[in-house]
């Protein structure tokens, strides 16, 4: 090991990194145990364990019960920032990344889908079932259920282009300019369908972004349904007083 000011953690989380990127521990395998490691660079479990969290935290790896720590990737996963403090950056968000339509269906709200939609029961809606990419990405960054109002069904047309994006489709085929945003932020756990479509870890934290897009007359004209992994994603806001100077 090297002499660092660093931690003895970062020491050993900078080496094994070194060594995935190398090819000495291939994209599939699986890493040493910890005990292993730990005779072999003399330091206690703890030490390790943390050299490992830090590997998780970028992606290199993937804990998984009862099988091992598998190497998941070569390079470190970039996390994508979106500095959401307008409507303005909100659909800038969705225009620098990409759209990939994996199905589409009309669905009827039943008790649990209106208290979502905050909309009638038994109201008809097309629903398209997507998942979310950066531009220059291969892993997505969310799974994510676009619920679209009826008389907007003609974007199905245009929303299979991976640029397109639901509220200027909404704008530039009906005129309907969307004035008002909402979002709803909490926890959840990965389901084993979301988190393989995710390549992720069924029972992982993630974070439900629920976003709610009204027109003018308050009328709710589309909502999606976010689901983020964790590492993946961090929404930046901020807040300034009126009076400030």
């Amino acid at each position: 090991m090297p002499s660092s000011s660093s931690p003895r953690y970062q020491q050993l989380a900078d080496v094994l990194a070194r060594h995935i990127e190398s090819g000495r521990y291939p994209v599939g395998s699986l890493l040493p145990p910890e005990t292993d490691l730990a005779q072999q660079y003399d330091m206690s479990r703890h030490t390790v364990r943390e050299a490992i969290r830090r590997l998780a935290d970028m992606g290199l790896i993937l804990r998984r019960q009862g099988v091992g720590t598998e190497v998941r990737a070569r390079q470190p996963e970039s996390r994508y920032v979106a500095a959401l403090n307008t409507l303005s950056d909100l659909f800038q968000y969705t225009q620098r990344t990409k759209l990939k339509v994996m199905g589409e269906e009309w669905v009827i709200a039943d008790a649990e889908l209106a208290a979502q939609l905050h909309c009638e029961l038994g109201q008809r809606w097309l629903k398209f079932l997507t998942c979310r990419y950066p531009t220059d990405g291969k892993i997505p960054i969310s799974y994510t259920e676009i619920f679209v109002y009826p008389m907007y069904e003609g974007i199905r047309e245009q929303i299979n282009n991976r640029s397109a994006w639901v509220h200027g489709l909404i704008e530039s085929e009906y005129g309907e300019k969307i004035v008002e945003a909402r979002q709803e932020i909490e926890p959840v756990l990965l389901s084993a369908d979301i988190a393989k479509l995710l390549r992720a870890s069924a029972g992982a934290p993630a974070l439900q972004v629920r976003r709610y897009y009204f027109g003018a007359q308050g009328r709710l004209l589309s909502s999606s349904n976010n689901i983020y992994p964790e590492k993946r994603f961090k929404i930046s806001t901020s807040w300034r007083l009126e009076w400030a100077k």
